[in-house]
């Protein structure tokens, strides 16, 4: 990023210090930072240190809000990507590269005590879940215009903990609850990648046998996930 002139990185950095204020005091809405946010890493030379002060704020205030908000700034500049390249998404471009170090950054500053963020990366992960199988129609065959997105959520497994991935009220049973509704998704396309890559990072093995949880929370045995999933 070009650095800025003196006097207008100053200007810039008060009023974005400002804006920090009205965040810390709760006289705006948290979400409206999430445009700030998804500046964290492109800014950083500039204004890093404020935006990480920001979010440091917003954390204290509310866990579940600031990732949130955090899911909605790079929801954001997914679609900003994706329109710039008439709908698509290159996995090995460099701007690809950077949202998906943003995310990885973001699960960072959740913090080193994983207890006290736990509701909220599950949170984040729950809403980001739903968003990647968003569809303007019913299921047709073809993967949902978000599922390039899974590629960020599974930057961020990591914070999770082991029961949060795969115990019976786990992200790995809920995201098999929302697949249900796809119905039979094809085993070898490449378009379907992304989905793969982050069950994996939730059950840890492609060796691993594919469950699901049904509605009564009893455990199915659905097959080999190298058979449904590759």
């Amino acid at each position: 990023m070009t650095k800025l002139k003196p006097k207008s990185s100053s200007r810039k950095r008060r009023m974005l210090a400002s804006f920090g204020k009205l965040i810390a005091f709760n006289i705006i809405e948290m979400r409206l930072a999430a445009p700030i946010f998804a500046q964290y890493c492109k800014s950083f030379h500039d204004y890093g240190d404020i935006v990480k002060q920001i979010m440091s704020k917003a954390r204290e205030l509310n866990r579940t809000k600031c990732m949130r908000t955090q899911l909605l700034s790079l929801e954001q500049l997914f679609e900003e990507l994706r329109d710039q390249n008439e709908g698509r998404i290159d996995r090995s471009s460099e701007e690809w590269t950077n949202i998906k170090d943003l995310a990885h950054r973001f699960a960072l500053m959740a913090g080193v005590d994983n207890y006290k963020s736990r509701q909220a990366v599950v949170t984040f992960h729950r809403e980001g879940i739903i968003y990647c199988l968003l569809r303007n129609g019913p299921p047709d065959g073809s993967p949902p215009s978000n599922i390039v997105f899974f590629d960020i959520l599974a930057e961020t497994t990591f914070k999770l903990m082991d029961i949060d991935k795969k115990g019976p009220k786990g992200l790995l049973a809920f995201l098999e609850e929302q697949l249900m509704k796809e119905g039979e998704i094809p085993e070898d396309e490449i378009e379907w990648g992304p989905l793969r890559t982050y069950r994996t990072a939730l059950v840890g093995s492609m060796s691993e046998p594919y469950m699901y949880y049904g509605s009564a929370g009893k455990r199915k045995l659905m097959g080999s996930p190298m058979r449904l999933w590759m």
